[in-house]
């Protein structure tokens, strides 16, 4: 006979088990430095209280447990009904302080909440900040710094609202699912002195196409109702009628920054990979269209924002795997090839 365990894993139709959905009523309770003296003191009051039969100590016996019984019902009044919505930056690189807020939201109608920490639990983060009152109905900002120390993607998973009102005896946490990730870009660095000739001269370059540009294309005859900086004077008052220019288009740069991260590793890559993003941003802000040709996967080359995350987002991904293919440079551009080595 089969056991279950090895008969589940057998059958291919069997599916994994889908992550359990944390309950809103779960509560975590643990006892502080100071909690764990009290209890131990009523124990202690307890006993002496049994042993001697003497009023006055089952009196303070009585206050004793009174203020553990308000401390957990005031506790659980300070998390219930609080809300709390993770906002991650727009942008995170490795070695850089960012800032990772939380919007928290008391939806009492009539109960404020006391002394709340909220704090990430779980995942590749680490952070938490405080508020010491929440009015009811109200939503507070708050955030933590967080410096990432590695490029790639750092998944989040859990927010844990956390107190310790009124009397700081016990630590009362609610955790709440809140799955997010975040994608670190590399670290900067200075770029590496990598340059071409055709690359520094590509700008000047035409296209011998009609467009916007410096260089003359050819002369035509003025049409109608056109910009009179289309005129081309010297030799419209040469001949005797207006005669109008057409310039050459010119071509941006295009550059590809080529990074092979087969046989790459540990540092190495890391190097590798912080030069070719440098690169990259540097080709980008001198106003050039850049692409990224890495192994097993290519960029095209383009300009803009939305571009350049995309390709600070490839670099933060990057792997090695086995059986990766050699990258293929853009065969229309400038190439700028990365080394493992600096």
């Amino acid at each position: 006979m089969i056991p279950a365990a090895q008969s589940a894993v057998a059958d291919p139709k069997a599916r994994p088990k889908a992550k359990t959905r944390t309950p809103s009523w779960r509560r975590r309770l643990g006892f502080t430095r100071i909690g764990r003296w009290y209890v131990g003191f009523t124990i202690g009051v307890g006993l002496a209280a049994v042993n001697t039969g003497n009023n006055l100590l089952f009196l303070v016996l009585g206050l004793l447990l009174s203020s553990i019984i308000v401390s957990g019902i005031l506790a659980e009044s300070s998390i219930k009904g609080v809300e709390v919505q993770r906002r991650l930056p727009d942008m995170a690189i490795a070695g850089t302080p960012a800032l990772v807020g939380f919007a928290v939201k008391n939806r009492k109608a009539r109960s404020p909440s006391f002394s709340l920490e909220v704090r990430e639990r779980g995942g590749d983060v680490s952070g938490n900040t405080f508020l010491v009152l929440l009015p009811p109905s109200a939503t507070e900002e708050a955030t933590y710094r967080f410096t990432p120390t590695r490029r790639g993607l750092h998944r989040l998973e859990q927010i844990e609202i956390v107190t310790r009102a009124p009397f700081g005896l016990f630590e009362k946490s609610k955790p709440m699912d809140a799955s997010s990730e975040l994608i670190v870009f590399p670290q900067k660095v200075a770029p590496p002195d990598l340059h071409s000739d055709r690359l520094m001269r590509q700008g000047d370059e035409g296209t011998s196409r009609i467009g916007v540009g410096q260089e003359v294309h050819s002369l035509r005859d003025h049409r109608p109702g056109e910009d009179v900086r289309a005129i081309h004077w010297r030799t419209s008052a040469r001949i005797g009628r207006l005669i109008g220019i057409d310039r050459e288009q010119e071509r941006r740069r295009r550059i590809c920054v080529v990074l092979d991260q087969r046989g790459l590793s540990g540092d190495s890559l890391e190097r590798a990979v912080e030069d070719a993003a440098a690169l990259f941003e540097r080709e980008l802000d001198q106003g050039g269209d850049v692409g990224l040709a890495i192994s097993g996967e290519t960029l095209p080359a383009a300009s803009g924002p939305g571009h350049r995350a995309a390709g600070l987002t490839l670099l933060a991904l990057l792997e090695v795997r086995e059986g990766m293919s050699a990258p293929i440079p853009d065969p229309y551009a400038s190439s700028l090839y990365v080394s493992g080595r600096r």
